[in-house]
Protein backbone atom coordinates (compact mmCIF):
# COMPACT_ATOMS: atom_id res chain seq x y z
CA UNK A 1 0.00 0.00 0.00
CA UNK A 2 1.20 3.63 -1.11
CA UNK A 3 1.99 5.90 2.31
CA UNK A 4 1.19 9.27 2.51
CA UNK A 5 2.96 11.65 4.57
CA UNK A 6 0.08 12.53 7.17
CA UNK A 7 0.89 8.82 8.76
CA UNK A 8 4.66 10.32 9.80
CA UNK A 9 3.56 11.50 13.21
CA UNK A 10 1.03 11.45 15.64
CA UNK A 11 -0.97 14.35 14.98
CA UNK A 12 -4.18 13.88 13.04
CA UNK A 13 -4.72 14.34 9.36
CA UNK A 14 -6.78 17.31 9.68
CA UNK A 15 -5.00 19.26 12.27
CA UNK A 16 -1.71 19.17 9.68
CA UNK A 17 -0.78 21.97 7.18
CA UNK A 18 -0.33 21.01 3.86
CA UNK A 19 -0.07 22.53 0.78
CA UNK A 20 -3.30 22.90 0.00
CA UNK A 21 -3.89 24.64 3.43
CA UNK A 22 -0.18 26.88 4.41
CA UNK A 23 0.14 30.58 3.76
CA UNK A 24 3.81 29.76 3.54
CA UNK A 25 6.33 26.92 2.88
CA UNK A 26 9.79 26.23 3.10
CA UNK A 27 10.96 23.77 0.73
CA UNK A 28 14.26 21.71 2.42
CA UNK A 29 16.20 19.01 0.92
CA UNK A 30 19.42 17.24 1.43
CA UNK A 31 22.00 14.70 0.25
CA UNK A 32 22.86 11.95 2.94
CA UNK A 33 25.82 9.92 2.65
CA UNK A 34 25.42 6.94 1.28
CA UNK A 35 26.55 4.28 4.20
CA UNK A 36 23.87 6.27 6.56
CA UNK A 37 20.83 6.42 4.54
CA UNK A 38 19.05 4.52 7.64
CA UNK A 39 20.10 6.52 10.72
CA UNK A 40 19.42 9.95 8.17
CA UNK A 41 16.04 8.54 8.10
CA UNK A 42 15.26 7.61 11.43
CA UNK A 43 16.36 11.14 12.41
CA UNK A 44 14.45 12.94 9.79
CA UNK A 45 11.40 11.14 10.93
CA UNK A 46 12.14 11.75 14.61
CA UNK A 47 12.52 15.42 14.43
CA UNK A 48 9.11 15.17 12.10
CA UNK A 49 7.30 13.26 15.15
CA UNK A 50 8.53 16.07 17.48
CA UNK A 51 7.94 19.23 15.56
CA UNK A 52 4.60 18.81 14.27
CA UNK A 53 2.55 17.69 17.68
CA UNK A 54 4.47 20.83 19.84
CA UNK A 55 3.25 23.40 16.81
CA UNK A 56 -0.45 22.13 15.92
CA UNK A 57 -2.09 24.88 13.80
CA UNK A 58 0.96 26.60 13.00
CA UNK A 59 3.59 24.40 11.72
CA UNK A 60 3.40 20.87 10.14
CA UNK A 61 7.02 19.30 8.45
CA UNK A 62 6.51 16.48 6.01
CA UNK A 63 9.35 14.37 4.66
CA UNK A 64 9.94 12.81 1.36
CA UNK A 65 12.31 10.93 -0.57
CA UNK A 66 13.23 11.62 -4.01
CA UNK A 67 12.01 9.75 -7.01
CA UNK A 68 14.52 8.89 -10.32
CA UNK A 69 16.54 11.62 -9.44
CA UNK A 70 19.58 11.58 -7.18
CA UNK A 71 19.22 8.55 -4.93
CA UNK A 72 19.00 9.07 -1.04
CA UNK A 73 18.28 12.75 -1.37
CA UNK A 74 15.26 13.84 1.58
CA UNK A 75 13.46 16.28 1.23
CA UNK A 76 11.11 18.44 3.80
CA UNK A 77 8.02 20.28 3.34
CA UNK A 78 7.54 23.01 6.15
CA UNK A 79 3.82 24.49 5.83
CA UNK A 80 3.57 27.57 7.93
CA UNK A 81 0.79 30.28 8.45
CA UNK A 82 3.26 33.01 7.93
CA UNK A 83 6.72 33.69 7.99
CA UNK A 84 6.76 34.72 11.83
CA UNK A 85 6.06 31.23 12.34
CA UNK A 86 9.20 29.92 11.59
CA UNK A 87 10.31 31.65 14.31
CA UNK A 88 8.57 28.80 16.67
CA UNK A 89 11.21 26.84 15.39
CA UNK A 90 13.84 28.37 16.07
CA UNK A 91 12.66 29.20 19.33
CA UNK A 92 12.32 25.56 19.69
CA UNK A 93 16.61 25.34 18.54
CA UNK A 94 17.41 27.53 21.12
CA UNK A 95 15.75 26.84 24.29
CA UNK A 96 13.99 23.54 23.88
CA UNK A 97 16.22 20.21 26.10
CA UNK A 98 14.38 17.38 23.83
CA UNK A 99 15.18 19.39 20.75
CA UNK A 100 19.01 19.15 21.91
CA UNK A 101 18.61 15.73 22.78
CA UNK A 102 17.73 14.68 19.53
CA UNK A 103 20.47 16.76 17.80
CA UNK A 104 23.02 16.37 19.55
CA UNK A 105 22.67 12.39 20.06
CA UNK A 106 25.63 9.95 18.68
CA UNK A 107 23.42 8.53 15.92
CA UNK A 108 26.29 6.70 14.56
CA UNK A 109 27.89 4.47 17.56
CA UNK A 110 28.88 1.22 15.44
CA UNK A 111 30.23 3.24 12.30
CA UNK A 112 33.06 5.44 14.42
CA UNK A 113 30.34 8.01 16.36
CA UNK A 114 28.92 11.14 15.02
CA UNK A 115 25.29 13.19 14.67
CA UNK A 116 23.14 14.12 12.01
CA UNK A 117 25.84 16.77 10.50
CA UNK A 118 27.65 13.31 9.70
CA UNK A 119 24.96 11.65 7.89
CA UNK A 120 24.58 14.81 5.56
CA UNK A 121 26.77 15.82 2.61
CA UNK A 122 28.79 19.12 3.32
CA UNK A 123 27.31 21.98 1.99
CA UNK A 124 23.96 20.05 0.63
CA UNK A 125 21.12 20.88 2.76
CA UNK A 126 19.67 23.90 1.12
CA UNK A 127 16.28 25.91 1.36
CA UNK A 128 13.55 27.24 -0.68
CA UNK A 129 10.47 29.83 0.35
CA UNK A 130 7.71 29.28 -1.63
CA UNK A 131 4.09 30.88 -0.85
CA UNK A 132 0.68 30.00 -2.69
CA UNK A 133 0.81 32.28 -5.93
CA UNK A 134 -1.15 35.65 -4.92
CA UNK A 135 -3.07 37.77 -7.40
CA UNK A 136 -4.75 34.39 -9.01
CA UNK A 137 -7.60 32.13 -7.73
CA UNK A 138 -10.58 33.73 -5.41
CA UNK A 139 -8.97 33.50 -1.95
CA UNK A 140 -9.26 36.68 -0.53
CA UNK A 141 -6.24 38.27 1.80
CA UNK A 142 -6.82 36.67 5.49
CA UNK A 143 -4.29 38.35 8.33
CA UNK A 144 -4.15 34.37 9.64
CA UNK A 145 -2.05 33.51 6.49
CA UNK A 146 0.29 35.38 4.31
CA UNK A 147 -1.24 34.60 1.14
CA UNK A 148 -4.36 32.62 0.41
CA UNK A 149 -3.69 28.86 0.51
CA UNK A 150 -3.73 26.91 -2.48
CA UNK A 151 -6.96 25.03 -2.29
CA UNK A 152 -8.65 28.78 -3.18
CA UNK A 153 -6.68 28.25 -6.18
CA UNK A 154 -9.52 25.76 -7.82
CA UNK A 155 -13.45 25.66 -6.78
CA UNK A 156 -13.88 21.74 -5.87
CA UNK A 157 -14.49 20.91 -2.44
CA UNK A 158 -11.15 20.65 0.04
CA UNK A 159 -12.46 16.92 0.14
CA UNK A 160 -12.00 16.21 -3.36
CA UNK A 161 -8.21 17.64 -3.06
CA UNK A 162 -4.73 15.92 -2.77
CA UNK A 163 -1.72 17.60 -1.08
CA UNK A 164 1.47 17.20 0.69
CA UNK A 165 -0.36 15.71 3.68
CA UNK A 166 -2.67 12.95 1.60
CA UNK A 167 -0.90 12.29 -2.02
CA UNK A 168 1.48 8.99 -2.24
CA UNK A 169 3.13 11.28 -5.01
CA UNK A 170 3.93 14.52 -5.80
CA UNK A 171 5.51 15.95 -8.95
CA UNK A 172 7.68 19.63 -8.13
CA UNK A 173 8.21 21.18 -11.60
CA UNK A 174 9.70 24.86 -11.53
CA UNK A 175 10.42 27.19 -14.35
CA UNK A 176 11.70 30.93 -14.75
CA UNK A 177 9.40 33.27 -16.42
CA UNK A 178 10.69 35.80 -18.44
CA UNK A 179 11.03 39.06 -16.22
CA UNK A 180 9.27 41.01 -19.44
CA UNK A 181 5.94 38.31 -19.68
CA UNK A 182 6.09 37.35 -15.77
CA UNK A 183 2.41 38.26 -15.19
CA UNK A 184 1.13 36.10 -18.16
CA UNK A 185 3.37 33.33 -17.02
CA UNK A 186 1.80 33.08 -14.05
CA UNK A 187 -1.44 33.46 -15.38
CA UNK A 188 -0.68 30.78 -17.89
CA UNK A 189 0.84 28.31 -14.85
CA UNK A 190 -2.27 28.88 -12.67
CA UNK A 191 -4.56 28.02 -15.45
CA UNK A 192 -2.81 24.51 -16.74
CA UNK A 193 -2.91 23.88 -12.76
CA UNK A 194 -6.82 24.55 -12.48
CA UNK A 195 -7.15 22.45 -15.85
CA UNK A 196 -5.44 19.75 -14.66
CA UNK A 197 -7.23 19.85 -11.01
CA UNK A 198 -10.75 19.99 -13.38
CA UNK A 199 -9.94 16.99 -15.53
CA UNK A 200 -8.19 14.52 -12.65
CA UNK A 201 -10.54 15.36 -10.19
CA UNK A 202 -9.98 13.86 -6.80
CA UNK A 203 -7.30 12.12 -8.80
CA UNK A 204 -4.86 14.79 -9.41
CA UNK A 205 -4.21 18.08 -7.76
CA UNK A 206 -2.34 21.08 -9.17
CA UNK A 207 -0.69 24.18 -7.58
CA UNK A 208 0.87 27.54 -8.36
CA UNK A 209 3.33 28.75 -5.83
CA UNK A 210 6.23 31.88 -5.96
CA UNK A 211 9.90 31.64 -5.22
CA UNK A 212 10.36 34.10 -2.24
CA UNK A 213 13.30 35.58 -1.47
CA UNK A 214 15.84 33.37 -3.90
CA UNK A 215 15.08 33.22 -7.76
CA UNK A 216 13.06 35.94 -8.99
CA UNK A 217 10.17 34.77 -11.19
CA UNK A 218 10.58 31.45 -10.24
CA UNK A 219 7.66 29.71 -10.69
CA UNK A 220 7.01 26.43 -8.74
CA UNK A 221 4.33 23.92 -9.60
CA UNK A 222 3.14 20.91 -7.26
CA UNK A 223 0.67 18.02 -9.29
CA UNK A 224 -0.56 15.59 -6.53
CA UNK A 225 -1.38 12.02 -7.78
CA UNK A 226 -2.48 9.31 -6.23
CA UNK A 227 -0.63 6.78 -8.48
CA UNK A 228 2.31 6.63 -11.03
CA UNK A 229 -0.53 6.42 -13.46
CA UNK A 230 -2.41 9.02 -12.55
CA UNK A 231 1.44 11.04 -12.99
CA UNK A 232 1.27 9.16 -16.39
CA UNK A 233 -2.50 10.47 -17.04
CA UNK A 234 -1.35 14.13 -16.03
CA UNK A 235 1.32 14.37 -18.55
CA UNK A 236 -0.37 12.92 -21.11
CA UNK A 237 -3.10 15.80 -20.94
CA UNK A 238 -1.24 18.13 -23.15
CA UNK A 239 -1.06 15.29 -25.74
CA UNK A 240 -5.00 13.46 -25.73
CA UNK A 241 -7.28 16.41 -24.46
CA UNK A 242 -8.95 18.98 -26.45
CA UNK A 243 -9.19 21.80 -23.52
CA UNK A 244 -5.40 21.13 -22.73
CA UNK A 245 -4.24 21.45 -26.32
CA UNK A 246 -6.54 24.37 -26.38
CA UNK A 247 -4.83 26.06 -23.41
CA UNK A 248 -1.29 25.36 -24.73
CA UNK A 249 -2.18 26.84 -28.31
CA UNK A 250 -3.48 29.80 -27.01
CA UNK A 251 -1.95 33.31 -27.52
CA UNK A 252 -0.77 34.27 -23.92
CA UNK A 253 1.59 36.82 -25.24
CA UNK A 254 0.03 40.20 -25.93
CA UNK A 255 0.27 41.85 -29.55
CA UNK A 256 1.88 44.67 -28.24
CA UNK A 257 4.73 42.24 -26.61
CA UNK A 258 5.31 40.38 -29.38
CA UNK A 259 2.59 37.88 -29.42
CA UNK A 260 3.03 33.47 -29.12
CA UNK A 261 1.72 30.84 -27.27
CA UNK A 262 3.39 29.99 -23.66
CA UNK A 263 6.34 28.87 -24.91
CA UNK A 264 7.77 32.40 -25.14
CA UNK A 265 6.41 33.22 -21.86
CA UNK A 266 9.37 30.36 -19.97
CA UNK A 267 12.97 30.44 -20.16
CA UNK A 268 14.31 27.84 -22.46
CA UNK A 269 16.03 25.01 -20.08
CA UNK A 270 15.03 26.36 -16.98
CA UNK A 271 11.93 23.52 -16.71
CA UNK A 272 12.74 20.81 -13.91
CA UNK A 273 11.13 18.02 -12.62
CA UNK A 274 11.39 16.03 -9.33
CA UNK A 275 9.20 13.51 -8.19
CA UNK A 276 8.91 13.07 -4.44
CA UNK A 277 7.42 9.85 -1.90
CA UNK A 278 6.65 10.19 1.24
CA UNK A 279 9.15 8.75 3.30
CA UNK A 280 7.26 5.52 5.19
CA UNK A 281 6.80 5.66 8.94
CA UNK A 282 8.93 3.54 11.20
CA UNK A 283 7.81 -0.62 11.30
CA UNK A 284 6.04 -1.68 14.13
Amino acid sequence: MPHTAAEQSAVPPEKLLNSATAGFLVHRAGQIRYEFRDEAAAFARELVSFINPAHIGHVSVLLYEEVFGDTDRLHWMLHMNRPDDYGRLLDMVDHDKKWREIADMDRLPSKGGGGWERMFVERSIQETVMCPQHGVGHGEPDEATFQPPARHQTVLPYERLLHTANAPLILHRTLDAAYALREEARLFCYEWAAKVTELLSGEATAFLYEEMWGRQDRLHLLVHARDWDTLDRARALERDHEDMRELLARDWIPKFKGGGTWEGLVLDGSITETVLRPVAPPQG
